[in-house]
């Protein structure tokens, strides 16, 4: 994995993070993106209507439907997926406990 950041710990925990979010999508579950397009619909109400450039392009993503660009954007090692993952709208979607114990795996 590329580290733009610095801090490759935190890196691969957003990594398997974000892996277990594709196991999910790409087991046919598709309620993680749904989940994300209300945090961005939310999030948006917080800036006046206008995102971040970064959640733009998730919201642009996300509204395409190409689920198969998703999934490699969450599982990829290069750098547009890493900086992509890091302003993340995938947010509530594991629980504390999971997150907690992938997150402790990846350490």
């Amino acid at each position: 994995m590329k580290h733009l950041s610095g801090h490759p710990a935190i890196e691969r925990q957003i990594a398997a993070l974000h892996r277990a979010i594709a196991e999910l999508i790409g087991a046919g579950d598709m309620r993680p993106i749904k989940r994300a397009l209300d945090n961005l619909q939310r999030w948006g109400t917080r800036f006046d209507g206008e995102l971040p450039h970064a959640y733009q392009e998730w919201d642009q993503l996300l509204r395409s439907s190409d689920t198969a660009f998703i999934l490699c954007i969450l599982v990829g090692d290069d750098e547009d997926a890493i900086r992509r993952r890091s302003s993340s709208p995938f947010t509530g979607i594991l629980s504390p406990r999971e997150r907690l114990e992938i997150m402790r795996r990846a350490a």
